[in-house]
């Protein structure tokens, strides 16, 4: 194979980096198989070596590559090749260059992700001292998982969505005929939200069964529909939240819109928050993988999320004189729920007839919520943010808590209510007197 190789020794020469190697590689040529002679030509910067031979397997090119890479600097070889070789001239054994060219691209793909490793802990270190500035403090908690997913903040336990947008939520625009419906989670407030959605757009049932309710009645602090959407409502908003009334956005203390709160009993609560939390938040990172007894002692050391419970409940009955606040309690709903309609139909200004309140009644009885596909949740199934065993409406009674509750959480919630509630006489009931 003829071949013609073309060596640029400008930097061996000028610097006089050549060695013995390069003599070398002169002694060998007439050692070989050459058919032509060798022609040495000076310029004044370089020496052009021309070679026209015949070199069995390229092995005068493997000598010359091996012997010039040691006569040369480092600093220099790369430019070197990148000069000298010309066409076919100069043939590189193959396979030490395919192996070359990977070992390289695995020290730039090496580098790229240590790089992006860094900038993800220095995002994460960020983060955490930004959170710590304003207050926030994470929790771990193994059953939720090794991400961080509770945080406390100004007394409270929330979840990271939360969190994400604290200064969002305080400075949100709040409008004057805004209906927000407030309550502990699994406190009844899907429940609650349906009986106002009625009130407030004459019982128009038929949009009721066919538009979701998170569409109707958003969730305020989460991501879905989102803040935008609800500012893009037309008034008057109806807007729920499980944020507790010191967590609301500042200016509800000087637009004063309607606020409804409903409480529940805690061992009905941490009941039927067990069962959503196993089931309903798998899709989106914040579902429990422990067992009841675990999130039990959770539950009474303030540590679910929205927690404590017991202060939740406080802060909106403390405020239960004001004029733009109602409190409810799931167990009156149980009890009497056509009185309950006509009492938020008065303190919504919205008055009702008896025959539409009892319409409401129906429409909002259990039987009925738990097949209305609008208020069931069932969609979340099928969207894979839940089990297929769930159930949103599971049972909607009072006192089921004697089928689950072990004598030592009794106690436990019993002394929550008793120390921290009692003394505000706030009317916590646990069970109904049974009906004739």
């Amino acid at each position: 194979m003829t071949m013609t190789l073309l060596v640029n020794l400008t930097n061996c020469l000028l610097r006089k980096h050549y060695s013995s190697h390069v003599l070398n590689i002169l002694a060998f040529i007439p050692r070989t198989n050459l058919h032509n002679s060798v022609i040495i030509k000076y310029r004044p910067q370089a020496i052009l070596l021309n070679i026209a031979c015949l070199s069995e397997r390229g092995l005068f090119s493997y000598f010359c590559q091996k012997n010039l890479e040691a006569s040369v600097k480092p600093c220099y070889v790369s430019r070197f090749f990148s000069s000298s070789v010309k066409g076919n001239s100069f043939k590189f054994d193959q396979k030490q260059e395919s192996r070359r060219q990977k070992l390289l691209l695995l020290t730039y793909f090496s580098g790229f992700i240590g790089t992006c490793l860094l900038c993800a802990i220095g995002f994460r270190q960020y983060a955490v001292f930004s959170r710590r500035a304003q207050g926030i403090e994470e929790l771990r908690v193994r059953e939720y998982g090794r991400s961080p997913h509770l945080f406390r903040y100004r007394g409270y336990v929330l979840p990271d969505f939360v969190i994400s947008d604290v200064q969002g939520i305080h400075t949100y625009d709040v409008r004057e005929d805004d209906v927000w419906v407030v309550g502990f989670p699994k406190a009844g407030i899907t429940w609650l939200q349906e009986i106002v959605y009625l009130i407030v757009n004459d019982a128009d049932f038929k949009t009721a069964s066919e538009i979701k309710i998170e569409d109707r009645f958003p969730y305020f602090e989460y991501i879905f529909p989102g803040k935008k959407s609800i500012d893009k409502m037309v008034s008057p908003r109806l807007i729920k939240t499980h944020l507790p009334l010191s967590l609301l956005p500042n200016q509800i203390a000087q637009k004063k819109p309607k606020i409804i709160y409903i409480a529940r009993n805690p061992k009905d609560t941490v009941v039927s928050y067990f069962h959503f939390v196993t089931k309903f938040l798998s899709g989106i990172g914040q579902s429990f993988n422990g067992t009841f007894e675990k999130y039990c002692e959770l539950f009474v050391d303030d540590l679910v999320h929205y927690g404590p419970w017991w202060k939740h409940v406080k802060e909106a009955w403390d405020r239960r004189d004001d004029d733009n606040v109602l409190v409810l309690f799931y167990e009156d709903l149980q009890l009497d729920l056509q009185k309950t309609v006509l009492d938020i139909a008065q303190f919504l200004e919205k008055p009702i007839t008896a025959a539409t309140a009892q319409a409401i009644v129906q429409h909002c009885s259990f039987e009925s919520m738990k097949n209305n596909k609008s208020v069931n949740y069932d969609w979340m199934k099928d969207e894979e943010l839940a089990r297929k065993d769930a159930s949103f409406m599971r049972k909607g009674e009072v006192g089921d808590w004697k089928n689950h509750l072990s004598a030592d959480v009794i106690q436990k919630l019993d002394e929550i209510v008793a120390t921290k509630l009692s003394p505000a006489d706030i009317p916590i009931r646990d069970s109904l007197p049974k009906k004739n």
